[in-house]
C-alpha cells in the first residue's frame, strides 16, 4: 500500500515550479495495487510527444496532449502516468520489471529497454532522475 509519506517524499523531490506534477504522483496511488509500494518517481517529457505546431492555435492544441510522464518505480513494475502540461493525469501504462534494462542515462535523460520495446525519456527532473535510476538499478540487481 502506498503511504502518504511515500508520495510526499517524491513530491518533495520535484524541482521548484514543477509542483503541478504532484497530481500525477497522487494518481499513482489509485493505479497501484494494495500490496505495492512506491519506491521512486521521476517526471520526464513524454517520449511520444513531438512539438510540430507552427501557429499559436496549433501550439495551444498540442499543450492539451500528453506532454509529460511520471515514471513510478514500484515493487514489480514501473507505472507510467501520462500528463498534460498542467500536470493533470491523462492515462497510465505499465512496464513489468522483468527484463527491463537501463540502456543509458545522463543528467536529464534515461533510456529503458524491455521485452515489448524501448523508450528514451528526455528532459527529466534532475532532482528526481538520480534517485530514480539508483533505485531502479538496485531493484533490478536484487531481482537477479
Amino acid at each position: 500500500m502506498i503511504t502518504a509519506e511515500q508520495t510526499q517524499l517524491q513530491k518533495n523531490l520535484l524541482p521548484r515550479g514543477w509542483g503541478r506534477f504532484g497530481k500525477a504522483i497522487d494518481q499513482i496511488t489509485t493505479v497501484a495495487g494494495a500490496d505495492e509500494s512506491l519506491i521512486a518517481a521521476c517526471v520526464t517529457l513524454n517520449p511520444t510527444f513531438h512539438h510540430r505546431a507552427i501557429t499559436l492555435a496549433g501550439g495551444l492544441f498540442e499543450l492539451r496532449q500528453s506532454t509529460n510522464v511520471v515514471l513510478a518505480l514500484m515493487d514489480r513494475r514501473i507505472i507510467v502516468v501520462a500528463t498534460n502540461v498542467a500536470g493533470s493525469p491523462q492515462s497510465d501504462h505499465t512496464i513489468s520489471l522483468e527484463g527491463v534494462t537501463v540502456v543509458d542515462h545522463g543528467k536529464k535523460d534515461l533510456t529503458l529497454r524491455w521485452s515489448e520495446g524501448q523508450a528514451e525519456f528526455k528532459g527529466a527532473a534532475k532532482t528526481m532522475l538520480g534517485p530514480f535510476v539508483s533505485a531502479l538499478q538496485a531493484r533490478l540487481a536484487a531481482a537477479g
